[in-house]
């Protein structure tokens, strides 16, 4: 199983980050792409103020924004003004294929097993993905 990805944890576990990178850096800011889970905003936030305190600086997180939640990306997401039941129901109907394919695969590598994707899946895309998190911070 390890071989064919990350193996999650099976209950509730403290943030777990799998991936940091620096995706732009003009000082005093920056930006960072985290990949991460059973995160909080708070959580992220801290971790950047951690990062400063390491580099002998301060930093502050200006912005949090969510990217990724599984397989589902930003282009999945609905705007406030599509929340109605018209527009859900629509978009429930256009995921329920990739949700069903998905929880059969993950039946299929065993009970309590999950296979996570590196950077850049996006279901049976080619396509790469945006990050599961991203913040600008200064500092």
């Amino acid at each position: 199983m390890a071989v064919k990805g990350l193996i999650r944890p099976m209950n509730k576990s403290p943030m777990l980050i799998t991936g940091i990178r620096c995706l732009h850096f003009v000082p005093p800011e920056f930006l960072l792409e985290v990949q991460c889970m059973h995160e909080t905003q708070k959580q992220l936030r801290r971790l950047v103020h951690e990062i400063g305190l390491e580099l002998k600086t301060t930093a502050v997180c200006s912005h949090v924004r969510r990217t990724r939640d599984g397989f589902f990306t930003l282009e999945d997401a609905l705007l406030r003004t599509q929340w109605d039941l018209h527009s859900i129901q629509d978009a429930i109907q256009v995921a329920a294929p990739r949700v069903a394919a998905e929880l059969e695969k993950n039946l299929r590598l065993g009970p309590g097993t999950q296979q996570l994707h590196g950077p850049g899946w996006h279901g049976d895309n080619e396509r790469p993905s945006p990050a599961l998190e991203s913040w600008t911070a200064g500092g």
